[in-house]
């Protein structure tokens, strides 16, 4: 019963966590409203970067099997980023030098991502 309860607070924190992290992100999204001029996605770029020094800070100071790591990164980093978690899981790939799956994740994820995403265009069309 124990056990039950700590997983059902964890997974409340890692909710709260989360909607922080999108709160975060959203504020930082007006960033690209403010240098839209620039063309460029500062906010979601910034956010990105940020989120993945965090993750690494993260797991070099917790570890990942740590609730910390769970709750902030599941959470907080998942709710602010677009790609901090797939990042922390291309380094786990390497540091278990597992480069195969890492060429494959990384190709597959970026390249099928963006043929997803056009195909998912054309088919709203």
């Amino acid at each position: 019963m124990e056990e039950s309860w700590c997983h059902m607070i964890e997974t409340l924190l890692i909710g709260l966590s989360a909607a922080l992290g999108a709160v975060v992100r959203y504020l930082f999204s007006q960033l690209n409203v403010s240098f839209k001029k620039i063309g460029f996605p500062i906010g979601t770029y910034l956010v990105n970067i940020i989120g993945c020094l965090l993750i690494g800070w993260l797991f070099g100071r917790f570890g990942n099997q740590s609730d910390t790591f769970k709750i902030f990164t599941t959470g907080f980093c998942g709710g602010l980023t677009t790609f901090s978690t797939y990042n922390f899981e291309l380094f786990d790939l390497i540091d278990h030098k597992d480069y195969r799956h890492f060429a494959e994740y990384f190709l597959l994820s970026y390249g099928l991502g963006f043929v997803a995403l056009v195909i998912g265009l054309m088919l709203a069309k």
